[in-house]
C-alpha cells in the first residue's frame, strides 16, 4: 500500500514538473512572440478576445493596436473596429472616418456597400463624387449608379451611358441595366451582347453604326462580336468592318482590324486578307490617348499566328520568326506554341521542328523552350530525323541539358535528367533555381501581418491576405506560412489546398535559389497530405505511392471538396457514372465522392483497372482516366500503324506530344513531372527509376 502511495505521489511529481515545464515553455514562446510583434500583438490578442465574446477588452486590444508601427496591421485593427460597431449610425461613422483617413477603394467600397444596404443614397452620391467610373472598382460604380437612380439624379443618364460604354459590361451593368424602365439604344445592344443574343442584336449593330454614334472601345469590340457570332456572311462583314476602321476613333481602330481580320478567317480562302488586317490591328493596338496597348497587340498576334498555322505548319514558323522578338508577355503564346509542336510532329516536320526550337530560344517563354529542346533531342536520339551535316548526337546532349537546365516546371527536366542519367546530387544543385522572380520587392509589413496570423493562429485569415500580398511575400515567410496551413489540414482538410497553393507559387517564381531538395518548399509543394489513405489503398491494389500522390495533385491539388465544372469530385476528380461503376465492383452501395477516404478508394482502383486493360502501361492508364480508354486506344493503333511503316516504334514519351487533345497532353505531363519528384523526395527513387516505369524503357544519352 505504502509502495503504491510513493509510486503514486512520484509519478504526480513527474506529472507536475512536466507540466510546469510545459507551462513555462509556453510562457516563454508567449513572452517571446509578444516582444516579436511589439504593439500589433495587441491586433492578435484583441481579435482572440471578440472570438471568445470578450467584446470589451477586444476593442480596447484593438484600439491599442491601431496605434501599432506596422501601418498594415494599424490599419487592420481600425477595420475590424469599424466593421465591429454595433449601432448603424455609429458604424457608417467609423467607415466614414477610415475612408476620410486612407482616401482609398480598399476604404471607400465597405463604406458605400454600408450605405447602400441601409438606403443612404445622398450620401452615397456625395462620398463617391469625383470617382472615375470608368476605372474605380466596379462595385463602387454600381452603387453610385444605382443611388443616383434610386434619387432621381439629372446627371445619372449621363453617367450610367459612361460606365456602359467605357468599360466591359459586366454583370453589374447588366444588373442595373434590367431594373431600368428605358435605357439608351445603345446600352440595349450592349446588354444583348452581354447575354449573347447576337442575333437580336445585329439591327442594333447597323443602326448605330449607321447613325454615326458615339463611338468608344467597348462598342467597336461589340461591334465585333456580334458581326462574328451573329452573322454568316463573313466576307462582307469583314470588308464593312475593314473599310470603316480607317475613319474609326483612336482606339477603336484596333477592334475593327482585330475582328475584320477573324471574319476574313472564317470566311476561308481569304489568308491574304485577314494577315493584312492582323498586321494593322498590330499597328493600332492603342488606348484612346495613342497609348501602345501590349495586352492587345499579343491578343492580335496570337490570332495572327493561329492564323498562319492554320494555312500550314511552315507559314506558321515563318510568321513566328518575323515576330518572336515583338510579343510582350512569352506566356501568352504557350499554347499556341503546344499546339505548333503537335501539328509539326504529326505531320511529320521533323528538320522543321528542331529549326523551330532553335528560333524559340531567347524569346519564347521557358516551358516552351524546354518543350521544344527536349523534343528536338528525342527526334536526333531515335534517329527520326537525322540531318547529314549535324552531329546528332552531340546537338541532343546540348539540347537535353539546354531542358534541364531550363529554370521551368519539372516534366522535360525530370524527362531530361532521366535521359542524361543525372545523378541525384548534381540534379539537385540544377534543380535549386525554378524560376526566378527578378522583380521581386519585399513587403515587410504585409509579411509581420501574416506571421502574426500564424504564430497566434488564425488559419482562417491567411489565404485571402496572401492573395493580396503574393508577389511580395519571400520565400522564408512563405516556408513557414505553407508549414503551418499544411498542420492546419488534420483538422480542416480545405488548409492542405491553401498551403499546397502558397508553396507551388513560389517554387515556380522564387526570388532566390532553394537550398535544395531537402527545402522543405519541395515537400510542402508536393506535400503527402491523406497519407495514411493513400498508403492503405495503393498496397490493396498494387500501385505506386508516388503515382497516386502526383494524380491527386495534378487532379484536385489535394482538395477533398472540389467539383469540376464537368462534374468531377474531389480529390481524383471521379464523374459520378465511373464512381458508380466502381462502387458496384467495390460492393459498396452508399458512397460520399467528397469523403477523402473514399475518393482516394475509387480513384486507386480505378486507376489500377486502367493499368491492368492496358496491359500494364502506367502512361496510357493515365491518357485514358482523362481522355476515355477507348480514344487511349484509337490513337495507340493509329500510332503503330504509322510508324511500323516505317520500321519504328514510337517512344511514349514521343507519342505523348502527338496525342490530339491538349488536355491529354498537359495532364500527363504534370503527372510524370510530379511524380518524378515525389519519387526523389521520398521514395529514394531517381528520375530514371520514376520516367522508366510510367513511360517505358528509355534509351539513354552518353555523358
Amino acid at each position: 500500500m505504502r509502495r503504491r502511495k510513493a509510486a503514486l505521489l512520484s509519478a504526480l511529481a513527474s506529472l507536475f514538473l512536466v507540466m510546469s515545464a510545459s507551462c513555462g515553455r509556453k510562457k516563454q514562446e508567449q513572452e517571446n512572440t509578444q516582444e516579436k510583434y511589439g504593439r500589433g500583438t495587441e491586433y492578435f490578442m484583441g481579435l482572440r478576445s471578440l472570438q471568445m465574446g470578450e467584446e470589451a477588452k477586444g476593442k480596447r486590444q484593438l484600439r491599442s493596436a491601431s496605434k501599432c508601427e506596422n501601418p498594415l496591421i494599424a490599419r487592420k485593427a481600425k477595420e475590424e473596429l469599424a466593421n465591429g460597431e454595433d449601432g448603424i449610425d455609429t458604424r457608417i461613422k467609423a467607415m466614414t472616418a477610415l475612408f476620410n483617413e486612407y482616401q482609398d477603394e480598399e476604404a471607400l467600397l465597405p463604406l458605400v456597400r454600408e450605405l447602400y444596404e441601409n438606403r443612404e443614397y445622398a450620401k452615397i452620391i456625395s462620398v463617391t463624387e469625383g470617382v472615375d467610373l470608368t476605372s474605380c472598382h466596379n462595385s463602387i460604380a454600381y452603387y453610385r449608379l444605382s443611388s443616383m437612380n434610386e434619387k432621381h439624379d439629372s446627371r445619372f443618364s449621363r453617367e450610367f451611358l459612361s460606365w456602359c460604354t467605357e468599360r466591359p459590361f459586366d454583370r453589374l451593368q447588366y444588373s442595373l441595366y434590367s431594373e431600368l424602365t428605358a435605357a439608351p439604344k445603345v446600352v440595349r445592344m450592349l446588354a444583348l451582347l452581354y447575354t449573347r443574343n447576337y442575333g437580336s442584336t445585329l439591327p442594333l449593330v447597323k443602326e448605330f453604326m449607321e447613325g454615326g454614334g458615339n463611338m468608344t472601345a467597348q462598342i467597336a469590340s461589340g461591334i465585333g462580336r456580334c458581326l462574328l457570332y451573329g452573322s454568316a456572311e463573313s466576307a462582307e462583314n469583314a470588308s464593312y468592318l475593314e473599310k470603316y476602321a480607317a475613319t474609326a476613333p483612336a482606339g477603336c481602330q484596333f477592334y475593327f482590324y482585330f475582328y475584320a481580320a477573324r471574319l476574313y478567317d472564317r470566311a476561308k480562302g481569304k489568308y491574304d486578307s485577314a494577315s493584312e488586317c492582323y498586321k494593322a490591328a498590330l499597328a493600332t493596338a492603342k488606348d484612346k490617348d495613342g497609348k501602345a496597348d501590349e495586352k492587345l497587340y499579343d491578343n492580335a498576334l496570337w490570332y495572327y499566328l493561329q492564323s498562319a498555322m492554320e494555312l500550314s505548319p511552315e507559314a506558321a514558323v515563318k510568321a513566328l520568326e518575323r515576330y518572336r522578338d515583338k510579343w510582350h508577355d512569352p506566356y501568352y503564346f504557350d499554347d499556341f506554341l503546344d499546339t505548333l509542336s503537335y501539328r509539326l510532329l504529326s505531320g511529320q516536320f521533323w528538320g522543321l521542328y528542331v529549326r523551330t526550337a532553335d528560333l524559340l530560344k531567347g524569346f519564347a517563354s521557358l516551358e516552351a523552350c524546354a518543350k521544344f529542346s527536349y523534343v528536338s533531342a528525342r527526334l536526333l536520339q531515335d534517329g527520326i530525323y537525322r540531318p547529314k551535316d549535324m552531329d546528332a548526337d552531340g546537338e541532343a546532349m546540348l539540347l537535353l541539358n539546354s531542358a534541364l537546365d531550363s529554370g521551368t516546371d519539372l516534366y522535360y527536366r525530370m524527362l531530361a535528367a532521366s535521359r542524361l542519367s543525372v545523378g541525384r546530387a548534381e540534379l539537385e544543385e540544377r534543380l535549386r533555381l525554378m524560376r526566378q522572380d527578378k522583380d521581386f520587392e519585399r513587403n515587410v509589413d504585409a509579411e509581420e501581418l501574416l506571421l502574426g496570423y500564424a504564430d497566434f493562429g488564425f488559419p482562417e485569415k491567411i489565404y485571402d491576405e496572401w492573395q493580396s500580398h503574393k508577389d511580395e511575400i519571400g520565400l522564408d515567410t512563405v516556408r513557414k506560412l505553407s508549414s503551418f496551413l499544411f498542420s492546419c489540414g488534420k483538422n480542416q482538410e480545405g488548409y492542405y489546398t491553401q498551403s499546397l497553393r502558397i508553396a507551388s507559387r513560389k517554387l515556380h517564381n522564387s526570388e532566390a535559389p532553394l537550398s535544395g531538395l531537402d527545402d522543405n518548399l519541395f515537400s510542402l509543394s508536393f506535400p503527402r497530405a491523406f497519407s495514411s489513405k493513400v498508403s492503405e489503398y495503393c498496397a490493396e491494389y498494387g500501385l505506386d505511392e508516388d503515382l497516386m500522390y502526383a494524380l491527386i495533385r495534378s487532379e484536385s491539388f489535394f482538395d477533398p471538396s472540389v467539383i469540376s465544372s464537368a462534374g468531377a469530385v474531389g480529390l481524383t476528380q471521379l464523374m459520378e457514372m465511373t464512381a458508380g461503376d466502381v462502387a458496384k465492383k467495390l460492393k459498396v452501395s452508399k458512397y460520399d465522392l467528397t469523403d477523402s477516404g473514399t475518393n482516394v478508394q475509387f480513384g486507386s482502383y480505378y486507376i489500377s483497372e486502367l493499368i491492368r486493360r492496358l496491359d500494364g502501361s502506367q502512361i496510357l492508364a493515365l491518357f485514358a482516366y482523362n481522355a476515355g480508354i477507348t480514344r487511349v486506344r484509337g490513337w495507340s493503333i493509329s500510332v503503330s500503324d504509322q510508324y511500323k511503316e516505317k520500321n519504328q516504334a514510337l517512344a511514349n514519351d514521343l507519342f505523348l506530344e502527338m496525342l490530339p487533345i491538349s488536355e491529354t497532353r498537359e495532364y500527363g505531363r504534370k503527372i510524370v513531372g510530379a511524380a518524378s519528384v515525389y519519387g526523389l523526395l521520398y521514395y529514394d527513387l531517381d528520375p530514371d527509376e520514376v520516367v522508366s516505369r510510367i513511360m517505358g524503357a528509355v534509351s539513354k544519352s552518353p555523358r
